[in-house]
């Protein structure tokens, strides 16, 4: 077994508090009414693996960047908005995860349903094996409330999603050598626990 297809890990803590990243793994239901138009400062305090070749420690670092770029378009589209902005997950998704994300949203937003705020991600862990990545965090979205026609959500939020439990994407390198999260999965599929 070459060193590029060992698992790497990458472990971060201690993010700052207000660390807000997002997950689309809420039970179909996902859009966020908040005016906070700042991109998601995430403080990164990640670092790769100490015996990290220099071209594994690249793609650990560039999937640790995408992973929050892909959040911090999350928590954008799932403002309150008379419009998806698709452009927001180019060259961060793949064609499939963007339909996928944005036929979710827009069917809440069909319903006056949306986020405001963002969820608290923690722990993030990338795994890389040559052309793929796999990348689990630890997140909690009380901070992330539903809102319908700008109230929380009757019933308030279900209590699976203001416990902190794992949340898994992966992730390919394109042709071109740049990665993009090619899917979400079920948190049954996590390595990590929280």
């Amino acid at each position: 077994m070459t060193s590029r297809m060992r698992e790497k890990r990458i472990r971060r803590a201690g993010l700052a508090a207000g660390l807000a990243l997002t997950l689309a793994t809420v039970a179909g239901c996902s859009s966020d009414g908040g005016d906070n138009d700042e991109p998601i400062n995430t403080g990164d305090q990640s670092s790769a693996s100490p015996d990290a070749e220099g071209g594994e420690a690249e793609d650990e670092s560039a999937l640790v960047a995408l992973y929050e770029a892909y959040w911090d378009a999350m928590v954008e589209l799932q403002k309150e908005s008379d419009a998806l902005d698709a452009s927001l997950l180019n060259d961060v998704a793949t064609r499939a995860v963007i339909e996928a994300q944005l036929s979710r949203i827009d069917t809440y937003f069909g319903q006056g349903i949306f986020r405001e705020g963002a969820p608290t991600i923690e722990n993030v862990t990338v795994t890389v094996d040559g052309d793929e990545g796999r990348i689990e965090a630890c997140k909690n979205e009380a901070d992330w409330p539903l809102l319908k026609d700008g109230e929380p959500l009757e019933g308030g939020m279900p209590v699976e999603l203001t416990e902190t439990r794992p949340s898994v994407v992966t992730a390919e390198r394109s042709a071109d050598g740049d990665w993009l999260i090619n899917a979400t999965l079920p948190v049954e599929e996590a390595t990590i626990t929280c």
